[in-house]
Formats: C-alpha cells, sequence, structure tokens
C-alpha cells in the first residue's frame, strides 16, 4: 500500500471518532512531512505522521499500487468514549482504521500499550498482509 493511500485510509478512518475532525497535514497548512493528519478532539489537535516500509520487492515510481492482499483482520483497541488524551485518540485511530479495514492489516502494535514505548510514545506499527508496514507516529 502506497503512503497516500494510506492516508486516505486514516483520514476516512478518523470521521468515525466521536466528536472529532480530521484533516491532511497539507490540509493543516503543509508540513516538512508530507502523509499525516490532523485530528481534532478533546479541544486539542494531535498531529500523525504517517511513514511507510515497502513490501519486499515492490516497485515505486510510475508504477501503480498494487492490489491489495487480504487476509484475517487482527483484533484491536476498543473505541474510547471519549477523545480527552494523547492516548485516547492514538487508540481511537487505531480503533476506526481496524473498523474501517477491508482486511489488508495483518497485525497492529500500539506504542503505548507497550511495557516501554518508543521515544515517539504515542501512536502504532500496521503490519499489512503483503509484507509492508505503516508507522504512525505522534508528532509535536
Amino acid at each position: 500500500m502506497r503512503p497516500a493511500r494510506f492516508q486516505q485510509l486514516l483520514l476516512d478512518a478518523a470521521a468515525a471518532l466521536p466528536g472529532a475532525a480530521a484533516k491532511t497535514f497539507a490540509d493543516a497548512g503543509g508540513s516538512k512531512q508530507p502523509f499525516g493528519v490532523v485530528v481534532e478532539a478533546g479541544g486539542r489537535s494531535t498531529r500523525w505522521q504517517i511513514v511507510v516500509m515497502s513490501a519486499p520487492g515492490e516497485k515505486w515510481g510510475d508504477h501503480p499500487d498494487p492490489e491489495p492482499a487480504l487476509g484475517e483482520k487482527p483484533v484491536g483497541p476498543a473505541m474510547p468514549a471519549e477523545l480527552n488524551d494523547l492516548a485516547a485518540v492514538e487508540h481511537g485511530l487505531v480503533a476506526a482504521l481496524l473498523a474501517a479495514d477491508a482486511g489488508e492489516i495483518a497485525a497492529v502494535e500500539v506504542y503505548s500499550a507497550r511495557p516501554n514505548p518508543p521515544v515517539v510514545g504515542h501512536g502504532a506499527t500496521v503490519d499489512l498482509h503483503d509484507g509492508s508496514r505503516m508507522f504512525i507516529n505522534h508528532v509535536r
């Protein structure tokens, strides 16, 4: 999956978040990161950068986005009732993404749920059935 298609999937999924609005980094006034979404919820704005690791052997450039590889959908976090803090927005984004997914997502690891979260602190690693990986990182 290419970054632009994943960004659209995440943006569409964010529309299901209770009391939230979302837009791309570009629609929010530009960014040095080319792909990501801004979520307005709970009286705050959070920015979620998208980074992609392509599937082994996948060619970019003028090649079209490959056909989706579908499989079993993983279980993820429940949709929070309120998006009142950063972890709730993180969990809400992942829950909405999994609900919107047609079966391309093979696994999701939510950063704040790890025993030792990475430096980023909030976000998720999304593994797809085609072998590619998507990283959703909270950025300031």
